[in-house]
């Protein structure tokens, strides 16, 4: 027995803790092991809501024992593991409310905390390279991952908004916080799910929850400068440059970034102004862009913008930003769709194409919070966006058509298109909020209003000719046409919330909303006369002035309980609705006026349990509906696209739409194991889909319909595997993450009249292992496996089944202490596409930098992009009668060397060390 115990060099501590008063138990209290040394965690752990921990293997030696736990005095202790004295029980562990502080030891905060639904991550125990951003850091983090266009997701959801101190950051775009705010003045990182301001101030959840990220900023950042300077030039013409400057002084906060490239990066050009959030790919469409982030064709942008935050006084917060973009891309491709026809006919169209597109975008916004005195407050947040575009395209089409029966070329075209668009968009919320004495009764009116307006001008030249199946021409349809389009939408929604505690857990709210929206289209089509030579012919069939106005009274209670293990929530609403259409077509030159009167119920029901310590499920059930565009009612033919012309339908009605979502979340911080477990289903009713039918020589006629049938079901999960213990307060450096998604949809179109079911099934894998050596070394390897199968009631033909898969490794590697090389290698594998679409691609950049400057925040950066001048981008989508396989020119092979400087300087408390990630010394 003796040998063992010499033999054996690890122990344990274990205890439980207690509020020293009343002798309750206090659960997720951190409980931190410290070297003596130099006061640096070497391990820690969290109580359990028993209050008990248990912190396992620990090295023989001398420690400080820490036990810290928010309102309550930390508790400091000198320990030692010794071989005669291996397991340590301290039985009841007292936390006092009034003991006197401890000198002379710093403080290491744990790396994760866990509040209710907050996670918290301490940037200090996820080590990232110089000159790092944000964005490198949440890829540190468990459970959080960034793609090659900079979405972010936390536990498979994606993160839609991210806060500065709790503050939004350019109207809370994700990618200008986490591109632009640099790694190293980051004190930590929290993940929660937000709720808008009125659920915030009532505690009743209305739904409109988001996964977001908040940083916290270190407190010697309060006053002083940080910004980055970049510029880079390459091969053929690539340049990129960029910079950031922001200053800091207590309250105020001021930011300044812009850029400019050619090299289609996402820094923060257009794309991220009009598709903040990311970019979701529907369903059916099976996307292989090897080029990442390298995008379509080639894009010049540039971008500039303002952020201004400022407390005034104690009763005004203000804060706002300005947002300028500009974009050109010149892009080419080739297409090839198959469009299935009754009679096993199908047409096989080959197209190409090039265009040519700029936009220009402003967007302005402000959210003003005045705190008229502790009971009421007034919320104003208004936000402008206007847009200018300008497109130019020129298309070649041929299209086949065969069956059994035939097989002869059916059509020849070429189209040119010129378009220009004007568009702006005011939106404003006010929201007033009043507290009573009587706690958790309040009251709360708010009125939301959206302004719309926009003109465009179209010209088409589509010379199309028409062929016989003995190949002689049947007939030329030569369009000339320019069309002309006027928009307005003016909506108001005005919505009031009481709410009433009845007891300390339970609260209940009555809720009440008016909404009326009124939306004009004003469609002018115009024929070229030759005699003229003017577009002076009015083309009454495609001429149309539309009308719609929706009106809805919704009146809605819920009632909440929130014990200290669950809560749940139950309610529901009646919701009164009219829809109100006029059209005067061009034709009769009359009015003709189409309305309907809706009445509906919308349950809702949310459940959260706490499984144990950070153990939690979810459940969420909410009704929805979904009122037609004016695009979908109004009853006039589009025919921008020769081939597939597409008309509205005043008829429709609105969709019912039923959702439940379950999920499943644990971690565990001693390690970093996480598990993330997501079901969802959509059952909806009178969804609004596409009637096809066939006119004439392969043209085909889109129109809008109600049908019933439609269902979504999903299912994904997440597993974070540490594959070495954790050291120093800090996370594994082997991990292994697992996701599998598996989605069943059955939708629903009419096709020729019958209609159609179609079933699709995916299937997919991914597993990344990570390896990461702090200062040293940063590899990820990923691998991922995507199968898809789809089966259609009508369209046999159309069945198919495709699987695609890609591996990825990524690689950074410190040669030298300030001699670093990168190398991302990616490789595509598709197969089940149209022949010359099945094509493997590689995709390899790589480079070296060497960092400058004793705090090395410079960077001299020599990369080759795409070094096997391989890139390129194929898609495949599928629709309801159709299958097209896309081949997109993309950017190929060029290097780039580029130059990075990163500044900062603070007043107050400046970094020293080690110590710029510890916590106060007492």
């Amino acid at each position: 027995m003796q040998v063992q115990a010499q033999q054996k060099t690890t122990g344990s501590i274990k205890g439980t803790l207690v509020d020293a008063m009343n002798k309750l138990p206090l659960p997720d209290a951190t409980v931190t092991l410290m070297s003596p040394e130099d006061s640096t965690a070497v391990g820690f752990g969290v109580t359990a809501s028993t209050g008990s921990f248990h912190l396992k293997n620990i090295p023989a030696g001398p420690y400080i024992f820490y036990i810290s736990y928010t309102g309550y005095n930390p508790l400091v202790r000198n320990i030692e593991i010794a071989p005669l004295l291996l397991e340590i029980d301290m039985d009841t562990v007292l936390l006092y409310t009034d003991t006197s502080m401890m000198a002379g030891v710093v403080v290491t905060a744990p790396p994760i905390k866990v509040k209710e639904d907050t996670v918290e991550f301490r940037a200090g125990s996820f080590k990232t390279l110089p000159n790092a951003t944000a964005e490198d850091l949440f890829k540190k983090l468990p459970g959080v991952e960034v793609d090659k266009d900079g979405n972010i997701t936390s536990q498979g959801e994606p993160i839609t908004k991210i806060y500065v101190d709790g503050k939004e950051f350019f109207s809370s775009d994700p990618k200008l916080a986490s591109k632009n705010i640099p790694a190293e003045l980051i004190e930590s990182v929290q993940v929660f799910d937000d709720m808008s301001d009125q659920a915030k101030f009532t505690r009743i959840d209305d739904g409109s929850r988001v996964r977001t990220i908040n940083i916290k900023l270190k407190k010697n950042t309060k006053k002083g400068v940080f910004g980055r300077l970049h510029g880079a030039g390459g091969s053929s013409g690539r340049y990129e440059t960029t910079a950031s400057f922001s200053r800091f002084k207590d309250n105020r906060q001021i930011s300044i970034l812009g850029g400019a490239n050619n090299t289609n990066r996402r820094g923060y050009t257009f794309d991220d102004l009009m598709n903040s959030g990311g970019d979701m790919r529907s369903f059916n469409r099976a996307n292989n862009n090897a080029g990442g982030s390298a995008g379509n064709g080639n894009t010049r942008s540039w971008s500039t913008g303002i952020n201004f935050r400022d407390e005034w006084g104690e009763k005004l917060r203000i804060s706002g930003n300005y947002f300028v973009a500009r974009s050109v891309n010149e892009s080419r491709s080739d297409r090839h769709r198959q469009n299935f026809f009754p009679n096993d006919s199908v047409a096989y169209a080959d197209s190409r194409s090039s265009s040519s597109n700029l936009n220009l975008n402003h967007r302005l916004g402000l959210r003003l919070e005045y705190q008229i005195d502790s009971m009421n407050s007034v919320l104003l947040i208004p936000n402008l966006t206007i847009q200018q575009a300008e497109s130019e395209s020129i298309d070649s089409l041929i299209t086949r058509a065969t069956s059994p029966k035939f097989n002869y070329m059916a059509i020849r075209g070429l189209s040119k298109r010129n378009n220009e668009r004007d568009a702006s968009n005011f939106q404003n919320e006010l929201l007033f909020r009043h507290r009573f004495r009587k706690p958790g009764r309040t009251f709360t009116i708010g009125w939301k209003t959206a302004l719309n307006e926009n003109n465009g001008d179209g010209y088409t030249d589509a010379p199309y000719y028409f062929f016989r199946p003995d190949s002689s021409l049947d007939r030329t349809d030569d369009r000339q046409q320019l069309n002309r389009t006027r928009g307005k939408s003016f909506n108001n929604t005005i919505s009031t919330s009481v709410t009433e505690m009845i007891d300390t857990d339970k609260i209940l709210e009555f809720n009440y909303a008016f909404t009326r929206n009124k939306s004009i289209s004003d469609r002018d089509t115009y024929d070229y006369d030759s005699t003229s030579g003017e577009f002076s012919k009015v083309n009454k069939p495609l001429t149309n002035y539309f009308e719609n106005v929706f009106e809805s009274s919704r009146l809605g209670t819920n009632f909440r309980v929130k014990k200290q293990k669950y809560d749940f929530q139950v309610g529901g609403a009646v919701h009164f609705a009219s829809l109100h259409n006029l059209s005067n077509r061009a034709t009769t030159g009359k009015d003709s006026i189409m309305e309907q009167r809706y009445t509906n119920f919308f349950p809702n029901a949310s459940f959260n349990y706490n499984l144990g310590t950070r153990k939690t499920i979810r459940f969420n059930y909410r009704g929805s509906t979904r009122a037609p565009s004016i695009n979908q009612l109004q009853d006039v033919q589009d025919i921008s696209n020769r081939l597939r012309i597409r008309t509205g339908n005043p008829d429709l009605k609105q969709e019912f739409s039923n959702n439940f979502r379950l999920s499943y979340n644990t971690m565990n911080l001693q390690n970093y194991l996480y598990v993330n477990i997501n079901l969802s289903g959509t059952v909806t009713g009178n969804k609004i889909v596409n009637s096809i039918d066939s006119l004439e020589n392969a043209v085909q006629l889109i129109k809008p319909e109600n049908l019933n049938g439609a269902y979504d079901v999903s299912f994904s999960g997440t597993v974070g595997i540490p594959l070495k213990r954790a050291t120093s307060g800090r996370r594994s450096p082997l991990n292994l993450h697992l996701t599998t998604s598996l989605r069943y949809n059955r939708d629903v179109s009419k096709l020729y009249k019958e209609i159609n079911f179609n079933y699709r099934r995916r299937v997919g894998q991914r597993v990344r292992f990570g390896w990461d050596i702090p200062d040293k070394l940063d590899l990820s390897v990923t691998a991922n496996f995507n199968y898809n199968d789809a089966r259609y009631s009508v369209q046999k033909d159309l069945n198919y089944q495709y699987f695609n898969h890609n591996y990825s490794v990524d690689i950074t590697y410190f040669i030298i202490r300030n001699l670093v090389v990168n190398s991302d290698f990616d490789y595509y594998i598709n197969t089940g596409r149209a022949e010359g679409f099945n094509q493997p691609v590689p995709l390899w950049h790589a480079g070296c930098s060497w960092l400058l400057f004793e705090k090395r925040n410079g960077e001299i950066r020599f990369r080759v992009y795409d070094l096997l001048n391989q890139n390129r981008n194929i898609d495949r989508n599928v629709g309801e009668n159709y299958i097209e396989d896309t081949y997109t020119e993309v950017l190929q092979r060029y290097f780039m060397l580029s130059f990075t400087y990163n500044f900062n300087k603070f007043t107050g408390v400046q970094n020293r060390g080690r110590n710029r990630e510890q916590g106060p010394r007492w």
